[in-house]
């Protein structure tokens, strides 16, 4: 066979959404995702749109966005968007591998307070560090 065996663990899909009721029409895209550490930098869109009007498309795209990682444990990526990002927003990793994970950062324009809930329970956020002025380790 003329073939290439992939032997990375634990590549996942990073599956991101919009849950705003605008999410077909608000533009977040072009979003650039790059992984830390690294000079991979991927730019991503939104897929195509969701409805036909007869002759012309409707314009009107889905704010989803799957994106392939490398889902080690401890790995981190950060999500720039170039739109107003979605105020709700709903993440799911699927991978074959049930240890892969990711610390995801995103780039929020404005100092609002966000909060993440995992499984409809609130996630209490890091503890703050005096001794270097930010948030502790991410657990």
């Amino acid at each position: 066979m003329n073939v290439y065996v992939c032997e990375a663990e634990k590549l996942g899909i990073l599956l991101f959404e919009s849950q705003d009721e605008d999410k077909l029409d608000r533009s977040m895209q072009p979003i650039y995702v790059q992984k830390e550490g690294t000079e991979q930098n991927n730019v991503v869109n939104a897929m195509m749109d969701h409805v036909w009007d007869g002759f012309y498309s409707g314009q009107k795209r889905l704010q989803r966005f799957p994106i392939l990682i490398q889902a080690d444990r401890g790995s981190s990526y950060d999500i720039k968007m170039t739109g107003t990002p979605a105020k709700a927003m709903l993440f799911t990793i699927n991978s074959q591998s049930r240890t892969a994970g990711s610390t995801i950062r995103i780039s929020y324009p404005g100092a609002e307070s966000r909060a993440v809930y995992i499984d409809g329970v609130l996630k209490q956020p890091n503890q703050w560090d005096d001794a270097t002025q930010q948030y502790g380790p991410i657990k």
